[in-house]
C-alpha cells in the first residue's frame, strides 16, 4: 500500500460546514450577551448618571467622579446632610423626599452600603436642590452630599463613614476647600441636619485643613 505524499492538501470544509459553524459561533455570542445582560445591574434612573461602590481602600476609584459631562465648576463649599429616612436611592428619594444632591452615600437598603450615586446636577455641573429646611444662600458653589439614614434615631455605617471621609477629601483636594467650609449643620428633626447621632467631631477631625 503506498503512503500519501505529504504535500497532500486537506480538503476545505464544505459550505454546510461553513455555515453551521458560523451559527454556532453567533448563537454563542448572542447568548453571552444576554447572559452579560441579566447580571449586570439596572440603570439609574430618577436624577441618578451613575454609581460608584465602596470598594476597601480604594480612594483612587474615586477618579470617576470628576469625569463630568460639563467643565469643573468653581465649587467653594461641601453641604453634608441626612435623608432623614431608613431607606432609599436617588429614584425614591427625589419623587417623595424632593432630594436632588450632587451625590449620595446607600446604608445597605435600597442602595449598597457605602455606595455612592451620582446626581446628574454633578454630570452637568449645576446646582443642586436644596434639601426642605436648607437655606443655600449661594448654590452656585455648593456641593451637596445626602447619606441615606435617620441620624436622629441612629448612627451611620462605618462603611458610610470611611466612603464619606474618601468622597469629601478628594473634592478638598481637588477644588481647595478648606476643613471651615465643610459644612455640617446641626438642625434636629429636618433633613438639611445631619442628625444628633452623627459623629460630627470625630468627621471634622478627619477633614484636609
Amino acid at each position: 500500500m503506498s503512503k500519501p505524499r505529504a504535500n497532500a492538501k486537506t480538503p476545505d470544509p464544505s459550505p454546510r460546514r461553513k455555515a453551521l459553524v458560523l451559527g454556532t459561533l453567533v448563537v454563542g455570542l448572542g447568548l453571552t450577551s444576554v447572559f452579560l445582560l441579566a447580571v449586570s445591574p439596572p440603570p439609574l434612573t430618577g436624577g441618578a448618571a451613575g454609581s460608584l461602590f465602596a470598594v476597601e481602600n480604594a480612594p483612587s476609584s474615586l477618579d470617576r467622579i470628576f469625569l463630568t459631562a460639563a467643565p469643573q465648576s468653581n465649587w467653594k463649599y461641601i453641604y453634608i446632610h441626612h435623608t432623614r429616612t431608613p431607606s432609599g436611592n436617588a429614584q425614591t428619594l427625589s419623587e417623595t423626599h424632593r432630594l436632588g444632591d450632587h451625590f449620595l452615600l446607600g446604608n445597605g437598603d435600597g442602595m449598597g452600603d457605602g455606595e455612592i450615586q451620582i446626581g446628574a446636577a454633578w454630570e452637568r455641573q449645576q446646582p443642586a436642590a436644596a434639601p426642605p429646611g436648607a437655606d443655600f444662600t449661594d448654590p452656585r458653589h455648593i456641593i451637596s452630599i445626602g447619606i441615606v439614614g435617620d441620624f436622629d434615631r441612629s448612627v451611620p455605617t462605618s462603611v458610610q463613614m470611611r466612603r464619606l471621609g474618601q468622597l469629601v477629601g478628594a473634592l478638598q483636594v481637588r477644588h481647595g476647600i478648606a476643613a471651615a467650609n465643610v459644612l455640617v449643620v446641626n438642625q434636629p428633626d429636618q433633613a438639611s441636619g445631619i442628625g444628633r447621632y452623627f459623629p460630627a467631631t470625630a468627621f471634622r477631625g478627619q477633614l484636609l485643613q
